[in-house]
């Protein structure tokens, strides 16, 4: 495989990773399990694929040391999936169990399903054009998002305070407002590997 087809096997891991956030994100709005069951294809799709693109990363470093930059960068997605599999669980509990979200939690949780995505569009475009102020602007990003997702912790410890929030629902929120920050540290490391 030639260098540039190995970069371009990371994009397509990291373009299927958003389409994954996407059918998670649906579920979220419309309280399907169906969409997570697409994620989850998706995400196995994509944790079978990294291996193999660690290894001819390694190989094409060799030939290329410019390319090595790369090697960490399907260990992240790795992680990312780990924990889009954290949200997926507890997206399915909400649709299974008959838990529920207050409206506030809702629009939060969605709020950042957005900007994650913003986030893993703009990592991949960075790693598709090597845009070092792209790059740049995902540090940014995630430095933004990390502060709103604290801001979002502290309302919902006001709403468990006031009994708005039931414990299995604030167990789940916490669950995925901890994927979400892990993604987006994630994301923005790629974007540090890359900016050498």
């Amino acid at each position: 495989m030639e260098p540039k087809e190995t970069v371009s096997g990371i994009y397509e891991l990291l373009m299927k990773v958003i389409d994954a956030v996407e059918f998670e994100q649906k579920s979220s709005l419309h309280s399907r399990t169906v969409f997570l069951d697409e994620a989850n294809r998706i995400i196995r799709d994509v944790r079978r694929r990294q291996p193999g693109l660690v290894l001819k990363l390694l190989e094409t470093g060799e030939k290329d040391p410019s390319f090595l930059k790369y090697t960490s960068v399907p260990g992240h997605i790795e992680r990312i999936c780990e924990y889009m599999e954290n949200i997926n669980r507890a997206l399915r509990a909400l649709c299974t169990e008959g838990v529920r979200f207050s409206d506030k939690a809702m629009d939060e949780v969605n709020y950042l399903f957005v900007e994650l995505k913003g986030i893993l569009v703009s990592t991949s475009g960075t790693l598709s054009s090597g845009d070092l102020a792209l790059a740049g602007r995902v540090k940014q990003a995630e430095l933004v998002f990390s502060e709103s997702a604290r801001k979002f912790v502290l309302r919902h410890g006001e709403r468990i305070a006031e009994g708005i929030c039931l414990p299995r629902a604030s167990s789940l929120y916490m669950d995925i407002l901890d994927s979400f920050r892990a993604i987006a540290w994630h994301s923005k490391e790629i974007a540090q590997e890359l900016l050498g």
